[in-house]
């Protein structure tokens, strides 16, 4: 989902929330067909901020009953409800800001947009706050047949772009059958450390939603996407290739925090390995950037394993996986399949039952 690609938005639609006045509903969706910049400013920002390294895996704390949770699976089974869904989405927004000074007046956009997602294609539903900017400036507009909606207007001689980043929005995928995890969600207000309800109000009050995974989870996630990367790209690193990416796993595991995106980058190995990398680890860990749980990494780490042919299986520990491991050499001999020569060193060598 993060890495999404040919993102086409079908639908959006756009709702004044300020916490000092009445909400202003739009009756009907934007007109993208006669704005294609529109179109292209929406779906640019939807691409950067999946992109953005904090954005984070979450899921519905009540997916039957919460506000937010229930509205976002009735787009998905009901198309024609898309307008009165997004308005009592803004409704549910502006009754938990309502008078409160602290949380800046903004929009609401509500946009279903299609993407590509490794070979698939599915639709997705983003909820975006926009505030306020002197590049894009919003205008109420009455259509043909007489109903109300927001528009924008884009200051005359300036190009809006991705880079004037969003500060806080919400990615949904469908829900039936639930995935892993129900959406990513920015929200640079929101993170450790940041405890004041203002900060929190997107994910927790508006989403009624929780981070889908914890440090443990994350660690454990990464630490085997990493391992499964190397066994994955072995046969074609230099032995002083993988004993570099060997060492910066361990460096990255050892760590208070990781931004794999920063660890990626500084790391070492052909763009087009890095690259490999980041598909195997982004398969089943969303989150960008966390932190590290330093308990369970000593436990991860206190052994490591191999496997090899017709169920063959060593286990050593870490500490002296070098002394008693001290060789793999690849080889590739005419007449037979390549295989790998492993010099082990123990002083003892005993069968065992179990």
């Amino acid at each position: 989902m993060r890495y999404a690609t040919d993102i086409e938005v079908e639908r959006a639609i756009v709702h004044i929330v300020d916490p000092r006045q009445r909400p202003v509903l739009s009756e009907r969706a934007l007109p993208l067909e006669a704005n294609a910049r529109l179109a292209t400013y929406f779906a640019d920002h939807i691409g950067a901020s999946l992109r953005d390294s904090i954005a984070r895996a979450a899921r519905f704390v009540d997916l039957d009953t919460g506000i937010a949770a229930t509205l976002c699976a009735g787009v998905f089974a009901d198309r024609t409800c898309f307008v009165e869904v997004s308005r009592k989405l803004a409704i549910h927004l502006h009754d938990i800001v309502n008078g409160d000074g602290r949380i800046a007046a903004g929009d609401l956009a509500v946009c279903i947009y299609r993407a590509r997602d490794g070979s698939g294609v599915a639709d997705y539903l983003a909820l975006l706050k926009i505030d306020p900017s002197e590049v894009l400036l919003h205008k109420t507009v009455h259509d043909d047949q007489g109903n109300l909606y927001v528009d924008f207007d884009f200051q005359a001689n300036v190009l809006p772009t991705a880079r004037e980043r969003l500060q806080k929005c919400a990615f949904v995928r469908p829900l039936r059958p639930r995935p892993p995890y129900d959406m990513m969600v920015l929200d640079r207000q929101s993170g450790p450390g940041k405890a004041d309800p203002v900060a929190r109000f997107f994910m927790d009050a508006f989403l009624g939603a929780g981070l889908a995974l914890d440090a443990q989870q994350r660690t454990d996630l990464l630490y085997r996407g990493l391992v499964s990367a190397q066994n994955r790209l072995r046969v074609r690193l230099s032995p002083g290739q993988n004993e570099t990416l060997r060492g910066a796993i361990e460096q990255a595991i050892a760590s208070q925090s990781i931004n794999v995106d920063r660890w990626l980058e500084a790391l070492p190995l052909p763009r087009a390995d890095k690259e490999e990398i980041d598909r195997i680890v982004s398969r089943d860990l969303p989150d960008r950037e966390f932190e590290i749980d330093a308990a369970y990494t000593q436990r991860l780490v206190a052994r490591r394993r191999f496997r090899g042919d017709y169920d063959l299986r060593v286990t050593v520990q870490a500490d002296h996986a070098g002394r008693v491991i001290r060789s793999v050499t690849r080889k590739d001999e005419a007449g037979r399949p390549p295989y790998y020569e492993v010099v082990i060193h123990t002083e003892t060598w005993d069968e065992i039952v179990r």
